[in-house]
């Protein structure tokens, strides 16, 4: 599997970190090129939750269905399409707490059956995409932080 990692610092409690990553539908808010999701059950997610996606990521339609396969509350969230797909993925988040208001969120993105020329451009891209999509997740939370105060 090609494996993409990236970590970042979040001035927001874990807790609301953790919760807003567990809330699948908005995805779409904070992941560039996510069209479409539907979440069952909905709410937020809990191991077992089935989530489908579709997006756009550099020009190619995608469309995968996963499963939350690793859930410790407040401090992992996975996501997996499983092996018997043609293009395994799985997607992890695991947040590492500093403070009672700030994180260190590791985010990992795993895919099977990359080409090695596809690798390269895939690690190219997720070079720029991991931390913009880390910025909107922050943005996110900000907005919601000012909602409630």
């Amino acid at each position: 599997m090609a494996t993409f990692e990236y970590s970042d610092t979040f001035n927001f409690s874990p807790a609301s970190v953790f919760a807003l990553l567990c809330d699948l539908e908005v995805r779409p808010e904070w992941i560039k090129g996510i069209i479409e999701v539907r979440v069952t059950p909905a709410g937020s997610a809990q191991l077992g939750t089935s989530y489908f996606e579709v997006g756009k990521f550099s020009g190619f339609k995608s469309e995968k269905t996963m499963s939350v396969t690793a859930y410790d509350p407040g401090q992992l969230l996975t996501l997996d399409t499983g092996n018997a797909v043609a293009s395994p993925f799985r997607e992890s988040y695991r947040i590492e707490p500093l403070s009672a208001e700030s994180c260190r969120v590791h985010f990992t993105v795993e895919v099977g059956n990359v080409p090695k020329v596809a690798e390269f451009f895939m690690r190219q891209e997720m070079k720029k995409s991991q931390p913009q999509n880390a910025e909107r997740l922050k943005a996110l939370l900000a907005g919601r932080t000012q909602h409630i105060n």
